[in-house]
């Protein structure tokens, strides 16, 4: 039998500290080696189907937009199909624990630049982990990054203030959120300064490769999902860091693991003179992970429904 719940049916049986906790195990397991990525659409098109296999979990599944699937891999059994906002969830879980370990020691100041659906939710995340005083949010519309700098103050209590450029918001920024829909760089190194902690969320072509160049340590949670969304970039082709790999200007192996951070292997770069630069791949096991723990949770305390399929 196949467990299905709906969207409201998982709400409320997760938050983003839980999903915190439940990525740990995921980024281990990546540099163990014991994970496997779906691969990327040929072209880039969308919608994208992410997922694989958490073979420490003994759990395989696939996500597309906001269904998600959980199997046995041993035997392929479908085990449930749940619906929710897995990638918002993700995303912001992903992005908060890596500024836990790799943002400034007690950053206060975040830019925010981009004011879609997913920038509130990053905000709420980074302040469980950082003691978070102000926002300074960009975004090219300036009727957006007004209507989100209101929106967000009320929400968060805390000062957001709208600027009218990159380089007004990341000025005294200790935390610069790139989170666009941008098919072209939003952010260059002219923008960033030591002492900073980059993190983005959005399309592999929105960081400049100055970027990356300008990087202390450049942090993402699979090396090799990385690179392949890299290589995919968009219609315009190759997002700027596959172009670096593939000039020889960085080299695969400097990109760091949040994983070999998380366990000790490697320490982070967060002094005040140096810049940490994180990227988050766009999906795969780590959405697998948080449905494995709801369709878990369900089983255990007689949720949804259950199904022949």
């Amino acid at each position: 039998m196949t467990l299905i719940l709906n969207r409201e049916e998982v709400r409320g049986l997760l938050d983003t500290a839980r999903a915190m906790e439940l990525l740990v195990p995921v980024f281990l397991e990546e540099i163990d080696g014991t994970t496997a990525h779906v691969a990327p659409p040929a072209e880039g098109n969308s919608p994208r189907v992410v997922g694989g296999v958490l073979r420490g979990m003994h759990r395989m599944g696939i996500r597309l937009r906001g269904v998600a699937t959980v199997s046995d891999p041993e035997t392929g059994k479908l085990l449930a199909v749940l619906s929710y906002q897995w990638g918002v969830l993700r995303v912001v879980a992903t992005l908060a624990l890596a500024a836990r370990y790799l943002a400034p020691p007690r950053s206060r100041t975040v830019a925010m630049l981009g004011s879609g659906n997913h920038a509130l939710p990053i905000l709420e995340a980074l302040r469980l982990v950082q003691p978070i005083e102000r926002v300074e949010v960009f975004s090219p519309t300036p009727e957006h990054r007004v209507a989100f700098a209101e929106r967000a103050t009320r929400a968060l209590d805390l000062s957001v203030t709208a600027r009218d450029s990159v380089e007004a918001a990341t000025a005294e920024a200790d935390i610069v959120v790139v989170a666009t829909s941008s098919r072209t760089p939003a952010l260059f190194a002219a923008h960033v300064h030591p002492g900073q902690h980059v993190t983005s969320m959005g399309g592999s072509t929105e960081l400049d490769a100055s970027v990356y160049l300008s990087a202390t340590q450049f942090v993402t949670t699979s090396r090799s999902q990385e690179l392949a969304v890299a290589r995919l970039g968009n219609r315009r082709g190759p997002a700027p860091l596959a172009g670096l790999v593939a000039e020889g200007k960085l080299k695969p192996e400097s990109i760091v693991e949040l994983g070999s951070i998380l366990r000790g292997d490697v320490a982070p770069s967060n002094g005040l003179d140096q810049i940490t630069v994180f990227r988050d791949p766009q999906g795969g096991v780590g959405d697998l992970a948080l449905a494995n723990y709801v369709y878990e949770y369900a089983r255990e305390h007689g949720l949804g429904i259950e199904v022949d399929i």
